[in-house]
Order: structure tokens, then C-alpha cells, then sequence
């Protein structure tokens, strides 16, 4: 994917039975998650639908550390990678969820009744020509709803 804008792939049907609507973001605190939140808040506000915002983190090979440590740090970070957007979507209910589990599942599985799922897309890596993360690729195998893939904006 080469594409400048957001892109959609429909393999699946978005699930509009379910009340109230919702569209999934994956975040990671990158600069492309920020941009598919940016993105899943005008959508959501277009659609009148509430936003999920999930933070997978990996299980661990081995456990050590103060893993409650670990999760409040990422539940700040989810909440910052979405602050500062309810001035702009007041209309957008969002909730945060930090999850332990695999990035591409996680999110595939928070999408079973969604709208859609949104993630953003660094397009690097690979090949050439490349252009999808594993990430992205994987949800496009997995999620039972449309994928939004969007790219980080050009530094500058």
C-alpha cells in the first residue's frame, strides 16, 4: 500500500446491529497510532458511534518486574494518545482498554462487533515495496469488520 490517505479494505461486513456503534483503534503511542486516532475520531463523530481504544501488550516470555507498574504506564499512555480530542469530538464517548495479548488478536478480537477497525500504517520494513506492517497485515486476515489503514502523516 503506497496510498497518501486512509484506505479501507472490506472483507468483511461492519457489524450495525450493534447499539450503541463502534469503531476499534489500535494504539501503541507511535506517531501512526496517533494518526488512526485522529482518524477514528472524525469517523466516529460522522457516524455517531463510540470509540475503543486498545492497547495489546505482549504476554511476556518471562515474567519479572512489577507488571501492575507496566500496565498503569500503559493505560497513561493509551489516555494521552487520545487526550485533547474530546474538545473537538465532545459527541464521541471513548473508552480505553490495555489488554495482554498478541497486537494483530487483541484488536481483531475487540472488532467482533464493530463498525470498523482503524490502525495506523508506518510503511516501512520489508521489501521495497512493502508496505504493510505485520500488524495491518494481520488484521486484514483476522478482523471480522472493514480495516482502515492509515499512514503516518510525512514529517516536517
Amino acid at each position: 500500500m503506497r496510498s497518501i490517505c486512509p484506505v479501507v479494505v472490506v472483507s468483511d461486513p461492519e457489524h450495525i446491529t450493534q447499539d450503541p456503534p463502534y469503531l476499534v483503534v489500535g494504539v501503541d503511542g507511535s506517531v501512526s497510532s496517533l494518526a488512526a486516532v485522529a482518524q477514528v475520531m472524525e469517523e466516529a463523530s460522522l457516524r455517531g458511534a463510540a470509540v475503543r481504544a486498545v492497547w495489546a501488550w505482549p504476554r511476556p516470555v518471562f515474567a519479572h518486574g512489577d507488571e501492575s507498574a507496566g500496565f498503569n504506564e500503559r493505560r497513561r499512555l493509551l489516555s494521552e494518545s487520545t487526550a485533547g480530542w474530546a474538545e473537538k469530538y465532545s459527541d464521541v464517548r471513548v473508552t480505553h482498554e490495555v489488554v495482554r495479548g498478541h497486537p494483530v488478536e487483541e484488536p481483531a478480537r475487540s472488532s467482533e462487533h464493530a463498525l470498523s477497525v482503524v490502525v495506523g500504517r508506518r510503511g516501512r520494513g520489508g521489501y521495497t515495496g512493502m508496505r504493510l506492517g505485520s500488524v495491518v497485515h494481520g488484521l486484514l486476515h483476522r478482523a471480522v469488520c472493514p480495516v482502515i489503514t492509515v499512514p503516518t502523516p510525512p514529517a516536517n
